[in-house]
């Protein structure tokens, strides 16, 4: 009897990700990153456990999916919208951040050639930048979007550990399909 709604709710949640997360690969921007909504990707983690309790797990892990997707890119957009606003302010943290930028940039290339999950060390917690950039966001007057971006922070630390959780499900021998 819920299959209908579920189906429905799926199937919306899916379509509003792959359009706010925009379907290419290409560049983010700072609009992009200005874009960023925590609510339409809390409404497609709780469709896709939604899902998952129902035993639908390749729509749920579909769901869980775009929804990693949406933080990953909004991400992205972010640390390069936060790059290009320390040029713009003649601010020395440019040339760190632009590289922490470019880090990311190759490591979403590399994990788009494998076939099998990995885990990167990076030098930097994203996290910590996003919510550098939030603080300037803070400092120049737009609390809103520096709110959003304190949001993106957390939300990029929950995938982080969702892909750990889910590791460690399938190291157990459990199927992680649909844990997000």
């Amino acid at each position: 009897m819920r299959r209908p709604l579920l189906a429905a709710l799926i199937t919306a949640a899916a379509g509003c990700l792959a359009h706010h997360a925009g379907a290419s690969d290409s560049s983010p921007n700072a609009a992009d990153a200005a874009a960023w909504d925590q609510a339409l990707v809390a409404r497609a983690v709780d469709a896709a456990r939604q899902a998952h309790q129902q035993g639908d797990l390749m729509a749920a892990e579909r769901l869980c999916h775009d929804a990693f997707e949406a933080v990953d890119q909004s991400a992205l957009a972010a640390y390069d919208a936060y790059a290009d606003l320390l040029r713009s302010e003649h601010r020395t943290e440019e040339a760190t951040v632009r590289t922490q930028a470019l880090r990311l940039h190759e490591l979403r290339a590399q994990r788009s050639q494998q076939t099998q999950p990995t885990s990167t060390y990076l030098g930097f917690a994203p996290s910590d930048g996003l919510n550098a950039y939030a603080d300037l966001l803070q400092t120049l007057q737009r609390p809103d979007d520096a709110q959003r971006m304190r949001s993106l922070a957390i939300a990029y630390r929950q995938v982080q550990q969702a892909h750990f959780q889910r590791t460690m499900l399938f190291q157990q021998g459990k199927d992680p399909r649909g844990a997000c």
